[in-house]
């Protein structure tokens, strides 16, 4: 391995461990946390890889401070770049592979999203790597020659490896069936192809029986956030002008360039250019298609954003090549600086920002101000945990009350920041697509039962009427404490603290099937 591709990797691992330290979490990270303290075969919203990944991080839940659980993250997001430029080499040569690198290193997505923070995209971008590589293996394979067994089954272990931590990970296997259909059709006649599908299958097997068990609800579940009937051109650009921004804005400037140039230059080989448009555009074509009618989460379409780069490193080796050297250097100083820049930014602003750009609303104080979401539950853990202790010392509540929410947000911030430390559960108590996990997370935590009572905390950021949510399951609310948190020396949003009565066990997650298992 090339010495300054090692020098890179060090440098932004070093960085990506500081703001691991120097950031909370942020609500899905708090949710994803929540997938490895309960173990299972699917979750409502995701396969279970990043479960995994938090398992082997935490050396199986033994250190749960942010930066272990976001250390699987970090590290997949190391040897992410070493299969980058692993990946440049082979598709044009070694200079455009450690262009690759660096291009990868600057993706907001790969580097941060998937790369610092903690999702399923952290563990998804090494197996999409790792699946791709195989695939040009087996797409270079020469005409007069077989392509060995071992190759397919690899391919069909690494694409499944990528379902099982997001579901898109499928457009392995589209990108794949494109190819060989509009240039390899000989490969259909190949056995070991429907060999490699079926390790596949048999590997995301798990996701397959966990909803069939469940009524299919992961699907269903996806399938709302996806559909739509009305056409909204404002989604479309917030989708697309994302997905720009989320791989960098240099980084995109430079693929649209490069595309451009492609008209008279010609800077990649013609399969390395067939390879990359496959596998590039399809997922970022119908992520920016099915915007139109839905809202999509710019980082959907991250893989796919991700190989084109490979396009935008391939003619910065042509410009190479031309003695335009200084100009390319400058290109992807920018590239890095931008990326820099971006972050610092955003820890700044998280961190340091006075107040809040939120709502100044007294009833919703902080709300639609997103960096919140990643500031201040560790100071209001602490303020609440002595209020508790001395409340519970002084029997003005009784001893070990759980805490109950109607939301996965801030359910799992809660779940993680307060409750855990106080060693005792969060119930989710409400609708069932309100909850998510919390469904089954509730099957495994002691029973809120009839009559029982429990606190609820309530941020303002995340404002509720409790009319509409908690008189409906429980008979009587008492406000018992408002707790205020500020960033910069100015109030951010504040924290309602109610303790709730009567529980009437007329929810929707207490309800068949969502019902406690019975005791052995």
């Amino acid at each position: 391995m090339p010495r300054q591709l090692v020098q890179l990797i060090a440098a932004a691992s070093l960085l990506r461990m500081v703001l691991a330290i120097a950031v909370e979490f942020g609500n899905d990270e708090a949710y994803y946390f929540l997938y490895a303290v309960d173990l299972h075969w699917n979750y409502f919203d995701h396969p279970p890889g990043v479960a995994w990944l938090i398992r082997i991080s935490t050396l199986n839940l033994l250190l749960t401070d942010e930066f272990f659980v976001r250390l699987g993250a970090i590290v997949c997001s190391a040897y992410g770049t070493v299969l980058v430029y692993r990946l440049g080499t082979v598709l044009k040569n070694e200079q455009t592979g450690w262009y690759a690198a660096i291009l990868y290193t600057a993706n907001i997505y790969t580097s941060l999203i998937a790369g610092t923070f903690i999702t399923p995209d952290s563990p998804q971008v090494v197996a999409w790597l790792g699946a791709l590589l195989v695939m040009h293996e087996v797409l270079t394979t020469p005409a007069s020659e077989p392509v060995p067994r071992r190759l397919w089954l690899q391919f069909g272990f690494l694409a499944g490896l990528a379902i099982l931590c997001k579901v898109h990970g499928v457009f392995l296997w589209v990108s794949l069936g494109l190819y060989i259909l509009r240039f390899e059709r000989r490969h259909l006649a190949d056995g070991n192809l429907y060999l490699g599908a079926l390790i596949t299958a048999l590997v995301i097997s798990p996701i397959l029986i966990w909803n069939i068990q469940n009524d299919f609800i992961t699907y269903r579940f996806h399938s709302e956030r996806v559909s739509g009937s009305f056409i909204h051109v404002d989604y479309f650009f917030q989708a697309v002008g994302g997905q720009l921004v989320y791989a960098n804005p240099v980084n995109s400037g430079l693929i649209v360039f490069a595309l451009w140039r492609m008209k008279t230059m010609n800077f990649m080989p013609e399969f390395s250019l067939r390879f990359v448009w496959v596998n590039g555009l399809p997922l970022v074509a119908v992520v920016s298609f099915l915007s139109l009618f839905n809202q999509m989460l710019p980082h959907w379409s991250g893989p796919g954003m991700m190989v084109l780069c490979f396009i935008a490193a391939a003619w910065l080796d042509e410009r190479k090549a031309m003695a335009d050297t200084l100009r390319d250097s400058r290109l992807l100083k920018a590239s890095a600086v931008t990326a820099i820049a971006l972050v610092v930014l955003a820890v700044v602003t998280v961190n340091y920002y006075p107040g809040t750009f939120g709502s100044h609303d007294k009833k919703k104080f902080g709300d639609d101000d997103f960096t919140l979401d990643l500031n201040g539950w560790r100071s209001f853990s602490r303020e609440f945990r002595d209020w508790l202790s001395s409340q519970e010392a002084n029997l003005k509540l009784p001893a070990g009350l759980p805490l109950v929410s109607n939301k996965w947000f801030p359910a799992a911030h809660i779940d993680y920041y307060v409750a855990r430390p106080l060693n005792r559960p969060v119930i989710g108590a409400g609708l069932v697509l309100d909850l998510h996990q919390y469904n089954w997370l509730n099957l495994d935590r002691p029973p809120l039962l009839p009559g029982d009572s429990a606190l609820c905390i309530v941020p303002s950021n995340y404002h509720m009427v409790l009319h509409d949510s908690y008189y409906l399951n429980f008979k009587s609310i008492d406000l018992l404490r408002v707790f205020y948190s500020y960033r910069g020396g100015s109030m951010s949003r504040y924290f309602t603290v109610y303790l709730l009565k009567g529980y009437k066990g007329n929810d929707q997650a207490h309800q068949p099937p969502f019902v406690r298992r019975k005791e052995e």
